[in-house]
């Protein structure tokens, strides 16, 4: 992998992983009246904001990268679900935009694990 692949995998890593850690936060620490907006049940709101946590920090562990964002391109996916069977399809490049991303660390880190190690 070349250094510039090496660089856009990071940054694109990191800012997956601000997304995430903002996106996962709220859903463990607001309060249930807030959270009431949302169609799911609490319950659901903290297993996402759990997974997207978790995720984002995986995101920043090497060995783990590919496989956290395999796991957050799921939870991309159910949004897009979601967006779609609500109507909000002006949200929908959002969601998509960040699938795409998650996709591209998969390949570089799952290139990355590949590659011959260098002496």
């Amino acid at each position: 992998m070349s250094k510039g692949q090496k660089i856009a995998m990071w940054v694109i890593s990191g800012l997956l992983a601000a997304l995430f850690l903002f996106a996962g936060l709220p859903k463990l620490l607001t309060p249930d009246k807030i959270m009431s907006e949302w169609v799911y049940a609490r319950w659901f709101l903290t297993f996402i904001g759990v997974c997207e946590t978790l995720g984002a920090i995986g995101l920043l562990i090497r060995r783990v990268a590919a496989l956290a964002a395999a796991g957050l391109s799921v939870i991309m996916i159910g949004a897009v679900y979601t967006l779609v069977t609500h109507h909000l399809t002006k949200q929908l490049p959002v969601p998509i935009v960040v699938f795409l991303l998650l996709m591209v660390v998969i390949f570089l880190r799952r290139k990355e694990g590949s590659a011959p190690a260098a002496a």
